[in-house]
């Protein structure tokens, strides 16, 4: 029955440490046959199971500095650089910020102790700082006033909260468009990932999607 089904999954959110593996959940299925059989399958999902997913894994680390990416459409990510910390079995030690008023908002400085969690076990990004244990030298973090990678002043349009290199030859942004281009939901070119995109830009071999 369902109380027997949330005793089995309160179970193993607590013993999950303890297995020889990694596991982000359990799966609950319907046990008859012809029941399963009765309920069918929508798409490629049986409507007769479910995952049940743990609570994302949580850990506290210092936030060492903080990066931006510049992104294939001119936006500027900012990133956290964390001291290296173990979570959910993987080694984090970069995380995601979203964008500057988000950064504000959470009261996020560089210095800090931050919390970070794996979303879904996979993307880690920060929650927030461990206030009371904020150096008193922490930085307020600032978004450039110039991109990074090409030096061209940055917009922030009014109606968005990113900033954003308006230089489209900018090489940061071919680099990302480029990478996308290539990917699996681009044109799928095996072989073709992050590092040789890379090599191709840097040899001057590569300068336009054409």
């Amino acid at each position: 029955n369902i109380q027997e089904v949330i005793d089995y999954y309160d179970h193993w959110v607590e013993a999950r440490h303890e297995l020889p593996y990694e596991a982000d959940g359990v799966v609950i299925k319907v046990s008859s046959l012809a029941m399963q059989a009765r309920l069918g399958v929508a798409g490629r999902e049986p409507r007769w199971a479910i995952a049940y997913k743990f609570p994302a894994e949580q850990a506290v680390t210092r936030l060492m500095e903080i990066g931006i990416n510049v992104g294939r459409t001119g936006s500027l990510n900012p990133y956290a650089v964390l001291e290296p910390v173990m979570v959910s079995g993987a080694t984090v030690r970069n995380a995601s910020l979203h964008n500057e008023e988000d950064i504000h908002r959470k009261d996020i400085r560089v210095g800090d102790m931050v919390t970070i969690e794996r979303a879904g076990d996979v993307i880690p990004h920060v929650l927030g700082p461990v206030l009371a244990d904020r150096p008193k030298d922490a930085e307020e973090f600032s978004m450039p006033s110039h991109c990074p990678e090409c030096g061209t002043a940055i917009v922030k349009p009014e109606d968005e909260a990113m900033h954003r290199c308006p230089n489209t030859s900018c090489p940061a942004q071919f680099l990302e468009l480029l990478k996308h281009f290539v990917s699996k939901g681009g044109t799928d070119i095996d072989g073709l990932g992050e590092k040789w995109c890379r090599i191709l830009i840097a040899q001057g071999m590569g300068s336009d999607l054409a």
